[in-house]
């Protein structure tokens, strides 16, 4: 059924975006330019999505912290690529308790100036060491062109920090983080590029980034989470050092490694259609929901029918529509809406024939399912539409990757574009500079690789690898 409150995605996509997030009761700006309010469903959303990647970071035997929000000045300057990164995003604090400070506070837009000095006190033999932390927080990064979830000054996430004794033990969980969180998509049925950014596009004070790269419905990307290797830039500022085996003082060799709620941007450009959002069963916060339709002669036996199956469904999270004075059009286009991957339909027909009428989210189409066989049919169909998400994602991902061998063939495209280049960053800055695009990724299945064509397609100098580039969110 079409929701007249949402914009079509072929006629406004950002619009479409913002109706989807007020439509769904995800969030709505705040009185605080730049900075959001996240309600109940969409917070909901996050905390499902925090639980699964919670899980996979500390199995890896990484364990949780937590560092205060302020950042003395004096530790961002004394990361010069760091600061002269951040600078532009930096909330600074100049009072407090009714007096000004004699040293000014950033509120932390990351965590590397904030707990290095913490590690390089902890952190005294090869025996203290690997070291891997990860908190979850919020930072504040202030945005000159806020956007729910992706782009607000403040937001949610996790941050790890971790430091090993040797760059070989550091670079390998650099990749192995990126491997989490190319699962943690997976588990919100979305594929991911994964690979290495460029040198203009790295973290400011790493020596490698990687990163998990999502095409969403109009072709653009988003950077769904990034693994830096710091190298020692930054324990050499902070003296992180440890005593090796060998009696000699050594740097440690450190990573950062984040993932945040942009994943929720991600999930609703990625997978949302024109009547809403269309959420993967392991992050929908209502899985199931009940909706029973009747007339007062028979409302009475559809109720108590609707009761009994919502009653007898098992571990799913579950809700019944018992809301009055509101049409099943109405409640269908609420729920659709909402994203959730399954609505149980059940009228008069369905309680004479002991039966429910089955509508799934991803596909939009309903079938007739008998009482006894409902939970063996939803532990199938949760999986089935879980596949079926990712499966289009990944086929519209892979359908919108457009070979090019020259800058000239860029046009009004949709998606990605595949191209041999130099990795020169004055031709990044000035692809940005004529077409709003840099690179996103250099795919890890193409670092080993030659180019396809030897000329970069940029400058016409010599290639070095094929890159994946787009326009952003």
């Amino acid at each position: 059924m079409k929701n007249n409150k949402i914009t079509p995605q072929k006629e406004d996509f950002p619009r479409w975006y913002q109706d989807v997030v007020k439509e769904a009761e995800l969030a709505e700006n705040s009185e605080v330019r730049g900075c959001g309010i996240v309600r109940p469903y969409g917070y909901k959303i996050w905390e499902l999505i925090k639980e699964e990647l919670n899980r996979m970071i500390t199995s890896t035997g990484v364990e949780n912290v937590y560092f205060p929000i302020f950042v003395p000045m004096e530790n961002l300057e004394a990361e010069k690529d760091h600061i002269e990164g951040f600078a532009p995003e930096l909330a600074v604090v100049t009072h407090g308790g009714g007096q000004e400070l004699v040293n000014k506070l950033v509120v932390r837009p990351t965590s590397e100036t904030a707990m290095y000095k913490t590690y390089a006190r902890w952190i005294q033999s090869y025996k203290d060491l690997p070291l891997r932390l990860n908190q979850w927080n919020n930072v504040v990064r202030w945005e000159k062109r806020p956007r729910a979830f992706l782009r607000w000054s403040e937001f949610l996430w996790q941050e790890g920090h971790t430091v090993f004794a040797d760059r070989e033990g550091a670079i390998a969980e650099m990749w192995q983080m990126l491997d989490i969180y190319e699962k943690m998509y997976e588990y919100m049925a979305l594929p991911v590029f994964k690979g290495r950014k460029s040198e203009v596009e790295k973290f400011a004070g790493a020596e490698i980034t990687s990163t998990v790269e999502v095409m969403v419905r109009d072709g653009k990307a988003i950077q769904g989470g990034t693994s830096h290797y710091l190298g020692t830039n930054f324990s050499e500022v902070f003296d992180v050092k440890y005593l090796g085996e060998d009696g000699e003082k050594h740097f440690g060799h450190q990573n950062s490694w984040g993932f945040s709620w942009r994943s929720i941007g991600a999930v609703i450009m990625g997978h949302g259609d024109d009547n809403g959002l269309r959420l993967p069963p392991n992050i929908a916060p209502i899985q199931v929901v009940t909706v029973p339709i009747y007339k007062d002669e028979n409302k009475a036996e559809v109720i108590t029918y609707a009761e009994k199956i919502f009653s007898d469904i098992k571990g799913w999270r579950k809700k019944i529509d018992l809301r009055n004075n509101l049409t099943p059009g109405f409640k269908y286009n609420h729920w659709e809406a909402r994203g959730v991957p399954v609505r149980l339909e059940i009228g008069p027909k369905e309680a004479a024939d002991g039966t429910v009428t089955v509508f799934r989210r991803d596909i939009n189409t309903k079938e007739t399912v008998g009482e006894k066989d409902l939970s063996a049919r939803l532990e199938k169909l949760m999986a089935e539409i879980h596949d079926n998400l990712y499966k289009q994602a990944k086929e519209f991902a892979l359908a919108h990757i457009h070979r090019i061998e020259s800058v000239d063939e860029i046009k009004d495209q949709v998606g990605f574009f595949e191209a041999s280049w130099s990795e020169d960053p004055a031709s990044e800055r000035s692809l940005k500079e004529r077409f709003s695009m840099v690179s996103r990724v250099l795919p890890a299945d193409n670092q080993d690789k030659e180019p396809k064509n030897k000329k970069c397609f940029i400058t016409g100098k010599e290639a070095k690898h094929d890159w994946l580039f787009a326009k952003s969110y």
